[in-house]
């Protein structure tokens, strides 16, 4: 039962990050903090209850975290990629586990890449648009038009992360149930 509820916690954040990110392009350091440690409520009640994971599931796990943490960092560095999601992908990495991470990593690339492509083409549409009413630009100061344009390359890969997340939750309800 509290599993469940625990599973039910990740499935809520996850939801919660794609909500946020299609919002306002933010994947908050509360929201990554928060699906880590729930993940380690998570392994501490299957220890309660008696089903715990092996040693090695678990140092594994927190390899890949790892590793793929630190590959995106260097994307990060180069712009490729936001903080948020830098932060987010482990964290949902040690949930996925080596069970779950290729599936969990193919379905946020895809998912993220759709969400991706129809962002590029509702703006290219939306600029397109508007540039058959240049009028309602002139009102624009520096500061405004040079906000819009930095906020014109964000993409929010939040989504695709978050129904690569919401995936593995429902593999481990299915494993755990």
């Amino acid at each position: 039962m509290i599993i469940n509820f625990i599973l039910f916690l990740f499935a809520a954040a996850m939801i919660w990050a794609a909500v946020s990110d299609f919002k306002s392009f933010i994947l908050s350091n509360r929201l990554c903090l928060s699906v880590a440690g729930l993940y380690l409520i998570f392994i501490s009640v299957l220890f309660m209850i008696g089903t715990p994971p092996s040693w090695s599931y678990l140092g594994y796990s927190f390899a890949i975290a790892i590793i793929v943490f630190l590959i995106l960092l260097l994307l990060f560095a180069y712009g490729f990629i936001g903080g948020g999601d830098v932060k987010l992908i482990p964290a949902v990495l040690l949930w996925a586990g080596p069970a779950y991470a290729i599936e969990f990593i193919l379905i946020t690339t895809l998912c993220g890449g759709i969400v991706a492509i129809l962002t590029i083409c509702c703006r290219y549409l939306k600029s397109y648009l508007s540039s058959q009413k240049s009028s309602e630009n002139i009102n624009l100061s520096m500061s405004e038009s040079s906000e819009l344009v930095n906020k014109e390359n964000n993409i929010p890969y939040g989504i695709g992360i978050s129904v690569g997340g919401l995936y593995v939750a429902f593999q481990l309800y299915q494993a755990l149930n």
